[in-house]
């Protein structure tokens, strides 16, 4: 059986390849873990697992222990409540209820962002100052454009 998921205008099988980092495959089902297929959205998830990737080159690890702390720091009282309908539009497209989609969301994001956070945190120092804060943030986001449009050149990254 194929499921397909709609994004304007196309049509995607669930396990169809979106992208390849460095070798590794990136499905529809992968995005769909966090994000609908849109081409905005696609494009997120593709730098994410840029930084990702650059983290772990960096020798960022993330452990079970971590993202179990940040779970008790996210959901204290260890339920996954905050189902919206995003969740419910997501989990109907991969055929799982919505909390169960929101568990993996949760959990998937918790990881992803703890990556990420962790690779800023060792390529850039803190803001000293609210009004240094936005140049930070463009810093940021310059930095990772142009990790994506390098990856891109260096067919790195190679989307379908």
């Amino acid at each position: 059986m194929i499921f397909l998921v709609a994004c304007s205008e196309q049509t995607y099988d669930k396990n169809e390849v979106i992208a390849t980092l460095k070798g590794e495959d990136i499905k529809v089902s992968d995005i769909l873990t966090q994000y609908p297929i849109e081409d905005e959205y696609i494009e997120n998830f593709l730098k994410e697992e840029i930084v990702i990737h650059e983290a772990k080159n960096m020798g960022i690890t993330v452990s079970d222990e971590k993202i179990e702390e940040l779970k008790q720091t996210y959901y204290p009282r260890g339920e996954f409540t905050i189902i919206e309908d995003f969740h419910k539009e997501q989990a109907e497209v991969l055929g799982i209820t919505a909390e169960e989609y929101f568990e993996i969301w949760s959990l998937t994001y918790l990881k992803r962002n703890e990556y990420i956070q962790e690779y800023i945190k060792a390529k850039f120092n803190e803001p000293s100052s609210i009004e240094e804060g936005e140049k930070w943030g463009e810093e940021i986001e310059a930095h990772i454009n142009n990790l994506f449009t390098h990856y891109k050149e260096n067919r790195d990254l190679i989307i379908k």
